[in-house]
């Protein structure tokens, strides 16, 4: 009897610590997924001239990261936030950058708009935050472990961009 209690007592303990006691879903870590160092090359649209070029990404939250790129030419940090799109992961900006570039602040809570558990989807994403034609900037295609992201420069006399490209 003894025996059986403590067997029952050890079952009762593993299955409350494996339960996740608020009840809320686990969300997956979208930034852990992506953070690392991507060497590769930043070539201009100006120019077509390549340079090696590397992008160092860290985790913020779940699902912002900082970009710090940099090359000879370019030194860079910035803040975007992630949002899942099958193999690839999308990028936005976010806070204040996001305003500048789209008129408009995010709507509150924009990143737990998700279906059961799951952070929101790029296309819930593009459907509620953005208009038809707006801009973005960069994503990670998971599969292949690459970052790719493009910088506009506009000044007095021309627009060009540089477009980073790196593996992990």
């Amino acid at each position: 009897m003894k025996a059986l209690k403590i067997a029952v007592g050890m079952v009762m303990a593993a299955t409350l610590s494996s339960c996740h006691l608020d009840n809320e879903p686990v969300r997956p870590d979208l930034a852990g997924q992506v953070v690392g160092t991507y060497s590769g090359t930043l070539t201009s649209s100006f120019s077509q001239t390549e340079m090696p070029a590397t992008a160092e990404i860290t985790s913020i939250n779940d699902y912002q990261i900082q970009v710090h790129c940099y090359s000879a030419d370019l030194d860079t940090t910035f803040f975007l936030e992630l949002y899942p799109d099958e193999n690839m992961m999308r990028v936005c900006f976010a806070d204040g950058d996001f305003k500048n570039q789209y008129g408009h602040s995010m709507s509150s809570g924009h990143h737990t708009m998700g279906n059961m558990g799951n952070w929101t989807s790029w296309q819930q994403h593009m459907d509620a935050e953005h208009s038809p034609d707006d801009e973005h900037f960069g994503y990670f295609d998971m599969s292949a472990g690459i970052f790719t992201y493009t910088f506009d420069f506009k000044g007095d006399l021309n627009e060009y961009s540089q477009i980073f490209t790196g593996k992990s």
